[in-house]
């Protein structure tokens, strides 16, 4: 199967390459207001921030580890239907769009568990999927908002919803209790902890002012193959095994709560919240060109969103 889409991946991962490499000569801007909850109060980390080798090499680990997990998932559950290496060059595409990407952020840990967390979800393990989703939330405090909506959704339809709840929220609240235990243990601080996690969760800052021309034109490409990929999703849903239905579910509502996310914390500094949406981006994407790459119309996507990419990156250089 790999073989009828090789020159469109390598032309994807070329795509790659490019914008990894052009991130590094991209000044960053000011990373004031990110925050690590897990390490809140007993650890510098704006310091960290300054050491630009470190959190490069960092980044690169990071978003190594997530494009392995996503080839491992893909390979392991779903490749017939979503093509393990289009998955990951649309989530490296879509994260690289941001040059601060490339370098470490709170946001990398999160994703990465976030991941792992839906994995599980898919394959029914309730508990460990949202522990896992609550541990990306003490990585980076705003997911905290979406956490209400996944434990409504995990319990959705359930067999045994009294079970599936108890499961379900007992891995949700199990890493707060560890965490402010802790805190309450060698600090007295926890209190102090909460009022400040919540003020972090709820940091609002989308300076939609000032998007240039090329990132517009980004979006509307982007926009314009989601809705199309959407279309391809809605018709096929009810088409496909379980496991790929529940997939494509999942992803619509991680799309939905991280499409929110990122234009609600689109401003915070240069943390690169478009990681969040690259997600589950990547795997309607997969699914909509892995059956669909050889018609006229999804190559002329296919292009015109790469051309987007390539004016984006080019306009920083200008």
């Amino acid at each position: 199967m790999q073989g009828r889409y090789s020159f469109w991946i390598r032309v994807l991962y070329c795509l790659v390459v490019g914008l990894a490499v052009s991130s590094y000569f991209i000044p960053l801007g000011d990373k004031v207001g990110e925050w690590l909850p897990l390490l809140g109060g007993f650890a510098d980390f704006s310091a960290f921030n300054e050491n630009l080798l470190l959190r490069g090499v960092l980044g690169g680990i990071f978003n190594v580890l997530i494009a392995l997990s996503l080839l491992a998932i893909n390979t392991k559950s779903v490749h017939n239907v979503f093509l393990p290496n289009f998955t990951v060059a649309f989530f490296l595409v879509i994260a690289l769009l941001n040059p601060s990407a490339v370098y470490f952020s709170t946001i990398h840990p999160a994703v990465l568990l976030m991941v792992w967390g839906q994995y599980c979800f898919i394959s029914s393990q309730k508990f460990t999927s949202m522990f896992l989703l609550s541990c990306a939330a003490l990585f980076y405090a705003p997911l905290l908002l979406a956490l209400p909506f996944v434990l409504i959704i995990s319990v959705l339809g359930a067999a045994d919803i009294l079970r599936v709840t108890l499961k379900s929220l007992g891995g949700l609240i199990l890493p707060f209790v560890y965490l402010l235990s802790f805190r309450y243990m060698a600090y007295a601080d926890a209190m102090v902890f909460i009022d400040e996690y919540v003020q972090k969760a709820i940091d609002f800052s989308s300076p939609l002012y000032r998007v240039s021309f090329t990132s517009l034109f980004l979006v509307l490409c982007i926009g314009s193959v989601l809705i199309h990929s959407l279309s391809n999703v809605f018709r096929k849903l009810f088409r496909n095994s379980i496991i790929t239905e529940h997939i494509l579910k999942m992803e619509l509502m991680c799309m939905l709560l991280g499409g929110a996310m990122f234009f609600m914390f689109w401003g915070n500094g240069d943390v690169p919240v478009n990681i969040i949406v690259a997600l589950p981006l990547s795997m309607l994407f997969s699914f909509h060109f892995t059956g669909n790459i050889t018609a006229a119309p999804a190559r002329i996507e296919f292009i015109l969103l790469c051309c987007a990419a390539v004016i984006s990156r080019l306009y920083y250089f200008i």
